[in-house]
């Protein structure tokens, strides 16, 4: 039963990062920093109870650490809650984006 909470904390968090974080959504953020934070700290928490503390669970905390610091860097607080992109936001699906004068 646990790996299927795994699983799906997992799949959320894929999707809500190739939609909605993608489109610089402030919720997708938080959602993603709540999300991580519970299922690797309920790992970590389970993991400590049963006493299986060994390489692979040792690499939780390393998996954790990263997720944090890539939301550190992509935090909506820097960036105002919009994407930070080069090219500005992608124009809605079926529309023509007008050339830039020169």
């Amino acid at each position: 039963m646990y790996g299927i909470y795994i699983v799906a904390f997992g799949l959320l968090a894929v999707v809500i990062a190739a939609t909605a974080f993608r489109r610089g959504d402030r919720w997708a953020w938080w959602a993603l920093l709540v999300g991580n934070t519970i299922a690797f700290v309920s790992a970590m928490t389970y993991d400590r109870i049963v006493g299986a503390i060994g390489p692979f669970e040792w690499s939780e905390y390393l998996g954790l650490a990263v997720i944090y610091a890539s939301l550190a860097v992509t935090a909506p607080t820097l960036t105002g809650g919009q994407a930070a992109r080069s090219g500005g936001a992608s124009p809605e699906p079926g529309t023509v984006r007008a050339a830039r004068p020169l």
